[in-house]
């Protein structure tokens, strides 16, 4: 965006009367007159020229996107903004879920084996963040014989602990149910075997790939990347965050 020029008229003094009298002109009058070219350059600058150079900035003047931090691992995480400052306090945050355990039946048969869901990803983009911001990665649902474990909710709060984003965990699957659906947005439900030589899979998002079901142990493919689900007996991988922000060069 182009920065906006000044326009106001700031020939404020040379405007009064030679001789400035009451009533038309008293004290208090003429106090703000002096004042008056100075208030508007003060608001132009902090009011228009400053938000406009940031917003250039933003949108690629001497400004590049940066990864300042990820949390790939599950458990709870403090982000700073003074200690990852970003151009204008502007952020990019991307959250996914932990992905859902799969399920087995009683003696362990890998044809019995079903997938549990992928967990969400959420994106806000543009974000302005100050202070202080509690991170918590959602775990890998655990898969187990008869019913599986959800993926755990990754999610973003305040200090005052109010949630600025989530993204919810894989929904595990289960003998009954047979499919773990995705914990939302940017995922996939997991799947079983079709009889007609597929053996089903964990649901997968953008950042992670499901387990892929075998009919022998040897020819499962694990879970690879964040918020996969699990199948079987083979687990699920945990959910992840990641912070962009904008920084010069």
């Amino acid at each position: 965006m182009a920065i906006r020029k000044f326009t106001e008229n700031v020939n404020v003094i040379s405007a009064l009367p030679d001789a400035p009298s009451a009533p038309e002109y008293n004290a208090s009058i003429l106090k703000a007159k002096f004042d008056e070219a100075a208030l508007k350059i003060k608001s132009y600058l902090n009011d228009t020229l400053i938000p406009d150079i940031e917003n250039t900035a933003i949108e690629g003047v001497g400004v590049v996107r940066k990864l300042l931090v990820s949390y790939d691992y599950s458990g709870m995480f403090t982000f700073d903004t003074e200690e990852y400052p970003s151009v204008g306090g502007v952020y990019d945050v991307v959250l996914v879920g932990g992905g859902g355990g799969g399920s087995i039946n009683s003696s362990y048969a890998l044809s019995s084996g079903t997938g549990g869901g992928s967990g969400a990803v959420t994106k806000t983009v543009g974000a302005v963040l100050e202070g202080e911001y509690h991170v918590s990665v959602g775990s890998a649902g655990v898969s187990d014989a008869g019913s599986g474990f959800a993926g755990g909710t990754t999610f973003m709060m305040n200090e005052s602990y109010t949630f600025f984003q989530s993204a919810s965990g894989g929904d595990c699957s289960s003998q009954l149910s047979k499919i773990g659906h995705s914990g939302g947005i940017g995922g996939s439900d997991g799947s079983y075997a079709d009889g007609a030589g597929y053996y089903g899979a964990g649901g997968d998002n953008e950042y992670g790939r499901g387990v892929r079901g075998a009919a022998l142990s040897d020819d499962v493919v694990p879970a690879e990347g964040y918020g996969a689900g699990g199948w079987g007996n083979f687990t699920a991988t945990c959910g992840a965050a990641f912070i962009y922000g904008y920084v010069r060069v």
